[in-house]
């Protein structure tokens, strides 16, 4: 049967082993860019205004697949293309832009996927970027890479978690990848295990629930990073660096890092003073959850005003390291003390040396340390603890405690009462412990004999196991009825 069609011999080829194709060289070893286009790049000026800035970026996107990290290769230069934003081409988008060129005077070969052998799919997570490269053992245990995709945080994901931006990251990936992910396993590598995350969640929110809906239609399954095989994965997590703040922690087993919430430090406030009646000093603790620590030492010795303030600070760092805190940040009103242990100022005076070495000793056994200087006006509560030791007489290693609270009397008309009836009335106030106390259902009753008001929890406590069987509490009355019922 002849269709008579006709073919252009310049449109056509027949028996080679490469060929262009959409704009990309397709030979045996794999997928490359067109030099065309790479020349087109590198040649290219530094732009000068808006339009070249964006020439540069359609060009970009084009071969975004080849290039590692791409969106935070760009992020110096990309904010240019917001609106309303003045062109201002400086030594960081300079910089980055030499990078580009430098990059892709060397390019990656991409290969195809092979049937029937698993995806390894590699993401990483930065400040302001999200990179992923989708790979594959091809032969002799060697990994290529198939796919480099990246973009850029914007909006609220910018105070996302670092694991949050990891699911992020893999959450990405299966949108531009589906068509491969569908038909192969994945091996998802990474710092961080980004399905346990989300899996091991007693609640999930909205985003999260999305989440979880989008990574149960593929078959995919987290291998803890251990060892990097081949140069193109080297290279991708040298151009997706960890930030310095995001620590990974060496005691997880599989570096199941970014899994544990990681609270804020503990804040501690010193303060010391010598006067004429004594010396005191005042350690205030802060920590993550709001709860307020206080102490007041009454110091046995005269001493000057800055001896004092090293022993506020060595009795607070003293009670640090006692219960075992890692993270803190200290705040004191002594510019002096402060600078000192920064190594802005030198200590000059004799009597202070030693104190001075014991605090920085004190301060090795800390993880994490944050020295700051506070005005006194920030500092009042510790202040307060002072002006109280200063004026409390105590002997050796005796302990005083001292009760706050709010107090308000009221004075009644005497004019109006009789002798016999003056009866003096008053006001107090005190801080109420805690509704979801245990202990305050007790006090309750044992002050004021009252229950709790909750039906369902009344409900729950009338019933109380006693030798293994369950013992209903009635009233005189019900019991008797129970009983004439039962006989």
């Amino acid at each position: 049967m002849s269709t008579k069609n006709e073919l252009n011999p310049l449109k056509c080829a027949f028996g080679v082993t490469s060929g262009k194709f959409l704009g990309f060289i397709v030979r045996h070893r794999g997928i490359e860019i067109d030099q065309t286009k790479i020349k087109a790049i590198q040649e290219m000026p530094e732009p000068r205004n808006l339009k070249e800035l964006r020439g540069l970026q359609v060009r970009l996107a084009y071969i975004r697949r080849f290039i590692s990290n791409l969106a935070g290769r760009c992020h110096p230069f990309s904010h240019l293309m917001k609106k309303d934003t003045p062109f201002n081409w400086d030594d960081s988008c300079r910089k980055a832009f030499e990078s580009i060129k430098k990059y892709l005077s060397s390019p990656p070969v991409l290969g195809a996927p092979v049937k029937g052998k698993p995806l390894i799919l590699y993401i990483a997570a930065q400040e302001r970027s999200l990179g992923e490269m989708c790979a594959q053992e091809i032969e002799d245990r060697k990994e290529t890479a198939l796919y480099y995709l990246s973009r850029t945080l914007v909006g609220a994901e910018l105070n996302y978690s670092p694991i949050e931006n990891f699911c992020l990251a893999l959450v990405f990936s299966i949108q531009k990848l589906k068509h491969y992910m569908q038909a192969h396993t994945v091996h998802v590598i990474s710092k961080a295990d980004p399905i346990k995350y989300i899996l091991s969640r007693p609640v999930l929110s909205g985003r999260l629930a999305k989440w979880v809906v989008l990574i149960k239609q593929y078959d995919i399954v987290y291998v803890p990073q251990k060892s990097v095989k081949g140069q193109a994965i080297a290279d991708f997590f040298a151009d997706h660096p960890v930030p310095p703040e995001w620590e990974i922690s060496v005691d997880l087993p599989g570096e199941d890092v970014f899994y544990i919430d990681v609270l804020p430090p503990w804040e501690m406030y010193f303060d010391g003073a010598a006067r004429q009646d004594g010396a005191g000093a005042g350690v205030v603790f802060l920590s993550p959850e709001k709860h307020v620590l206080t102490y007041s030492f009454v110091l046995t010795q005269l001493c000057s005003n800055n001896m004092a303030e090293y022993q506020a600070l060595i009795l607070g760092l003293q009670m640090a390291v006692g219960l075992g805190l890692k993270d803190l940040n200290i705040y004191g009103d002594s510019q002096l003390v402060i600078n000192r242990l920064l190594g802005e100022y030198e200590v000059k005076k004799e009597d202070l040396i030693p104190h001075h070495r014991h605090a920085t000793k004190l301060l090795e056994k800390l993880h994490t340390v944050k020295l700051n200087h506070v005005p006194r006006s920030a500092n009042k509560m510790a202040d307060a603890l002072v002006g109280l030791a200063t004026t409390l007489a105590l002997g050796a290693e005796e302990t005083m405690s001292v009760p706050v609270c709010n107090r308000w009397v009221v004075a009644p008309d005497i004019d109006k009462i009789e002798d016999d009836e003056y009866e003096e009335v008053d006001m107090i106030t005190v801080h109420q412990i805690d509704q979801e106390d245990w202990r305050q259902p007790i006090v309750d009753y044992l002050s004021h004999q009252k229950l709790h008001s909750d039906p369902c929890t009344l409900r729950s406590r009338l019933g109380l196991l006693k030798h293994g069987d369950l013992t209903w509490l009635v009233q005189l009355h019900q019991s008797r009825l129970r009983v004439k019922h039962i006989s």
